[in-house]
């Protein structure tokens, strides 16, 4: 499958003892090499360690956090290389298990597949057509309901790539539980976004209710709704969709962040995996300073939006 990709699995949580954090660490292992990396041709590790100090410079950290302020999303730095932070609480595993699968998908937060428009989305009157969606395989059925467990670990189910598929077929497996039971089929709790080649807006389609609509499903002109627009100045796509999208369970779980590391150095010395950590720390700093700002512009462009329609 070429070369391998490591994630390290750290802690920054003082109740969330070594012991927890190996068992999912393994877990989550065992699910990027038995189950999404066959699938999806790509060939992964997790691993635990103590401190993020402790990280090599060339694996991708999720981090255990007791807070993350908000910050919650996908953003990228001028080296590339992702890291993601993840809410302590219950559930905690799945958030984590999501964020493992769409790094390892998509670590660039910006990979696509053409595709025919959702039919969920066409009967709410959108025209059919072909669209550009963004590769982000846990999203449709992000639920932890539609889960399943590794050694008695509860982990996020994904998609698989035919969940793309033009049709229908009996017998091909659409997402890796079969709880999505068709292409292009977004279940209660989780979301899908896409890029429309004639409006040349972001577009997406939610199944839960949010600020914007009480309706089940709903879709979103992420262009004119949000203030996402704006902030593909300086993030990439997926930074800027997580930036305007905050699903139900972010109320009580937040949706890991999946952020791009800063990585001052490439040596496997003490001092380079000490100023990693210190860039890491000072990004999240700046990503909640930045998250604090996309909340009050989000907030203005709702005024805005509702004035218009008056």
């Amino acid at each position: 499958m070429g070369l391998s990709a490591n994630v390290a699995l750290v802690s920054e949580v003082s109740k969330l003892k070594t012991p927890e954090l190996t068992k999912v660490a393994a877990a989550l292992s065992k699910q990027a090499a038995r189950d999404f990396g066959p699938i999806w041709k790509i060939n992964a590790t997790v691993d635990a360690f103590h401190t993020l100090e402790d990280v090599p410079s060339d694996y991708w950290p999720v981090i255990v956090q007791e807070e993350v302020d908000g910050a919650a999303g996908f953003h990228d730095d001028e080296n590339g290389q992702p890291f993601a932070v993840v809410q302590h609480g219950p559930g905690w595993s799945v958030t984590a298990s999501h964020e493992v699968v769409e790094m390892l998908a998509d670590p660039f937060g910006r990979r696509m597949r053409a595709g025919t428009l959702l039919q969920q989305a066409v009967s709410l009157g959108l025209p059919k057509r072909r669209v550009n969606y963004l590769v982000e395989v846990a999203d449709p059925s992000e639920a932890e309901a539609y889960g399943y467990q590794v050694n008695g670990v509860q982990v996020s189910d994904f998609y698989t790539p035919d969940f793309f598929d033009p049709l229908f077929a009996p017998g091909v497996r659409y997402s890796f539980t079969g709880a999505i039971k068709a292409p292009r089929t977004v279940l209660r709790g989780g979301y899908i976004s896409w890029f429309d080649p004639i409006s040349r807006h972001w577009m997406q389609l939610r199944m839960f209710q949010d600020e914007l609509s009480k309706k089940v499903p709903h879709v979103v002109d992420l262009n004119n709704e949000t203030v996402f627009g704006s902030l593909l100045a300086t993030m990439s796509v997926r930074s800027a969709i997580d930036a305007v999208t905050k699903p139900p369970k972010a109320q009580t779980r937040v949706k890991g962040l999946a952020l791009r590391a800063i990585n001052t150095a490439r040596t496997a010395t003490e001092h380079s995996s000490s100023a990693r950590a210190a860039a890491i720390r000072d990004q999240l700093e700046r990503v909640r300073t930045q998250a604090t700002a996309v909340a009050v512009a989000t907030k203005a462009q709702r005024k805005s939006t509702d004035k218009r329609s008056r």
